[in-house]
């Protein structure tokens, strides 16, 4: 089964997957990408792939749309996998393309952002809200192009997370085309630190401190619930302006800077609970991060991993932007140390539901179900489909309910 990667990028979210895939299928993947480095992360991509092991292809300024071509025919018996629709404008017409002439296509999608934050930098409202727009109105078209260029033969689509597959139905595409799909990552081999059992309550925020990640409402939260007395712990982790949401020392929360890459999960295993309070995140890796630590997770739902929090129970659930039903949620679990420990057991036994190489897996059976014009059923999206976790991780789930 031979792959060829497009995308504006490559990071390790994406070949944490793609490897353990590329060693089941026993052929080198080929990277096709519009940049040597992913800006935002500072990744280079020869630091990813090895060019001597996978063919790895910078594509130029000047002679972008002759060599696309050039690979596309090269590679016409492959399945050509895309960095979402337009990561970059220039590859869209590319995966056009490779449609109208009946290549083998596969598009990773991420769910957009309906909230007026910039992704990556802080902008202005203006701009912020005229994107949001552009969004919805750019998805509308997008069915219909797709039927137009593929003449009714359309791509699969892995759509990252339940958030995606909504949008996706909501604008036009049929359910035999999409195809669940989310990030996994490796487990890392940690020391655990031993935590004293009469401590309060400690949470970690990881992440960038712009807006649409949320920090202000979890500082508001925690803020809320330590009013009498410190109940909760927050210690922030990420790059950017910390004075823009912490101006001055409150009880109970600390700016602790930005830890080295690849730490991730040793800084996690350190704490009772993660928070993610994203306005929009289209999956959250340090969600997967905290769970193969067995560390429970408190995140609201516009984040896309959240499915894996819901069907498991190994953390909770809240509405996105409602700092009270935040600051409910914390209080309890602050006074509740047996609802944290029953969080913690859950955890505990998802990381074989989240293994790369049970992301490999899947995906090489839903090429097999797609491309190969089989008829059985449908791969088993095991990390967020009901009846696989109850299969996998065994015992009572704790539910919402109990917490409020």
């Amino acid at each position: 089964m031979k792959i060829v990667y497009w995308g504006k990028y490559i990071d390790s979210y994406i070949l944490d997957t793609l490897t353990p895939f590329q060693e089941l299928v026993g052929e080198p993947i080929h990277y096709v990408l519009v940049e040597k480095t992913f800006t935002y992360r500072q990744v280079e991509s020869r630091q990813l792939v090895d060019p001597s092991v996978n063919p790895l292809t910078l594509l130029p300024r000047h002679g972008f749309a002759e060599k696309s071509m050039d690979i596309l025919e090269e590679n016409h018996a492959a399945i050509h996998i895309f960095l979402s629709f337009w990561g970059d404008k220039r590859l869209f017409g590319v995966l056009l393309r490779a449609l109208w002439r009946k290549h083998k296509v596969a598009v990773i999608f991420e769910p957009y952002s309906t909230a007026p934050h910039a992704y990556w930098k802080e902008e202005g409202w203006f701009s912020s809200h005229l994107k949001v727009l552009g969004r919805h109105v750019a998805y509308r078209m997008l069915w219909p192009i797709m039927r137009l260029a593929s003449r009714d033969k359309m791509p699969c689509i892995l759509a990252v997370s339940p958030l995606a597959e909504e949008q996706l139905h909501r604008v036009g595409f049929p359910a035999e085309v999409v195809y669940p799909f989310g990030y996994f990552v490796e487990r890392k081999v940690v020391e655990h630190e031993q935590k004293d059992k009469e401590e309060v309550l400690r949470i970690l925020f990881s992440g960038s401190l712009i807006m649409r990640k949320g920090l202000d409402i979890a500082i508001a939260a925690v803020q809320r619930v330590n009013s009498a007395n410190v109940k909760v712990l927050l210690d922030i982790y990420g790059p950017g302006d910390i004075s823009k949401f912490l101006k001055n020392h409150l009880p109970g929360i600390c700016y602790k800077g930005v830890y080295p890459k690849g730490d991730g999960q040793r800084i996690i295993s350190a704490y009772d609970l993660l928070l993610v309070p994203s306005r929009h995140d289209g999956w959250g890796q340090v969600v997967n991060e905290a769970l193969m630590q067995g560390v429970p997770v408190v995140v609201s739902d516009r984040v896309g991993a959240k499915c894996i929090v819901e069907k498991t129970g190994a953390g909770i659930v809240f509405k996105s932007e409602d700092a009270n039903d935040l600051v409910n949620l914390l209080k309890k679990l602050a006074l509740t140390p047996n609802l944290v420990d029953d969080l913690k057991k859950h955890a505990a036994q998802v990381e074989k539901l989240i293994l790369p190489e049970v992301g490999a897996k899947y995906l090489h059976d839903v090429f097999i179900n797609y491309f190969g014009c089989s008829q059985g059923h449908r791969p088993d999206a095991i990390w967020c489909d009901d009846e696989m976790v109850k299969k996998n991780i065994y015992g009572s789930f704790l539910k919402n309910n109990e917490l409020r």
